[in-house]
């Protein structure tokens, strides 16, 4: 899931430590390769797997990450995102901002079978040189994540490799795949990307340009349809679903905020 240089050599030095941050350990070649570990504000094996998202509006705690979200780092060198809690239009909601930095939120559930995703987002900015397809410039103001088991005896021998160097290195096993929607910089709504990076994670376009900022923008996706769409075959169960609004490739800066985000 690297670039093909270097393969075992960042395998090895990309530590991370839950499922959603090995897959965005492993579809960032080019920190792996400063030498960056993935960091996890507590130990994945210990934290408790969830039946269902806990809701930000249920929250009552303003200014605090609410209870089942865990943080997570993309590597020890880079500035975290802000997240907290805030009150707007009379609802409460994640507000995420971003400086040149990158990390992100995420929830390890039960595992359950793929259904419909649902969202609310906006953005006060969108990164006009972000492109999504090209390592450089692969950020975004807006993303959600959903992680997904399968057969891992039908990846690619390179594919294998990286796994189980990331299951001998961290003792923990990569989700078999990836689906992230994602607020792009200017390629169209319904683009399907390849991240650059690797092939086990796909991102869908569902929001692009300069439209709809500072508008929320409601969203309800079949997974199992858009898998199908992105990987070419049905999907596994679900195991993790996390957000991330990250500037660190361009050096940009983004404010936006999430809504509830609830599975069916």
């Amino acid at each position: 899931m690297f670039a093909e240089k270097g393969l075992l050599k960042a395998a090895v030095r990309s530590l991370p430590v839950d499922q959603l941050e090995l897959a965005n350990r492993a579809a960032n070649a080019a920190e792996a390769e400063s030498g960056g570990d993935g960091e996890a504000e507590a130990d994945a094996a210990s934290l408790p797997l969830l039946a269902d998202l806990p809701l930000f509006s249920a929250s009552s705690a303003p200014s605090t990450v609410p209870t089942g979200w865990q943080p997570w780092k993309v590597n020890r060198n880079k500035t975290p995102t802000r997240y907290s809690l805030t009150e707007v239009d009379q609802r409460t909601v994640l507000h995420a901002e971003a400086d040149g930095s990158a990390s992100g939120l995420y929830v390890p559930l039960t595992q359950r079978d793929p259904g419909t995703l649902r969202w609310m987002w906006r953005t006060r900015d969108v990164i006009r040189v972000a492109d999504n397809a090209v390592g450089h410039r692969e950020d975004a103001p807006l993303r959600i994540f959903v992680a997904f088991d399968g057969d891992r005896n039908t990846l690619s021998l390179k594919d294998q490799l990286m796994y189980e160097m990331a299951r001998i290195t961290t003792g923990r096993e990569m989700p078999y795949a990836t689906l992230m929607y994602i607020w792009g910089g200017k390629r169209p709504v319904g683009s399907v990307l390849n991240n650059p990076h690797t092939d086990r994670v796909r991102m869908i376009i569902v929001d692009s340009g300069t439209r709809h900022t500072n508008e929320w923008r409601c969203h309800e996706r079949d997974l199992r349809a858009d898998y199908r769409k992105a990987f070419g075959t049905d999907p596994g169960k679900i195991l993790a679903v996390g957000l991330m609004t990250d500037t660190d490739n361009t050096k940009s800066r983004a404010e936006a905020w999430y809504g509830d985000i609830a599975l069916d």
